[in-house]
C-alpha cells in the first residue's frame, strides 16, 4: 500500500490493550470520503471518519488521540479535503475550489 503521510503521535494512544505510536496514511479513494457521509463537512466527526479511513485505524483509536497530535493530524487532512474539492467551498464561499486554504 501506498503510504503518503505518516506521523509519529507525540502522546501514543492506548485503547485496552493496543497502543498505537505511528498513524500511517494511504493515499485517498472515494471510498474513504464515503465513511464521511452524515456528518458536517467542517466538523470533527467528519475529519475523525476521513482519519479513520486513511489510516486504518478504528474510530475509537482516532477518538483517543491527544489534541496536540489532532491538531497536527487536523492540518494534514485539510489538505487531503482541498484535493478532494469540498472543504475549500465549506470554508469560505468566496474561495475557489482551485485555491489553497491558509495553513
Amino acid at each position: 500500500m501506498e503510504y503518503v503521510f505518516e506521523y509519529t503521535l507525540k502522546t501514543p494512544v492506548t485503547v485496552g490493550e493496543r497502543t498505537v505510536e505511528v498513524l500511517k496514511f494511504h493515499r485517498p479513494k472515494v471510498r474513504d470520503f464515503l465513511r464521511t457521509d452524515g456528518h458536517a463537512m467542517d466538523s470533527i466527526a467528519a475529519d475523525q471518519a476521513l482519519c479513520s479511513a486513511l489510516s486504518g485505524e478504528p474510530e475509537i483509536i482516532i477518538q483517543a488521540i491527544d489534541i496536540e497530535d489532532w491538531a497536527v493530524i487536523r492540518v494534514e487532512l485539510g489538505k487531503v479535503w482541498l484535493k478532494f474539492g469540498l472543504k475549500p467551498k465549506e470554508a469560505d464561499p468566496n474561495l475557489k475550489a482551485e485555491q489553497e486554504l491558509p495553513l
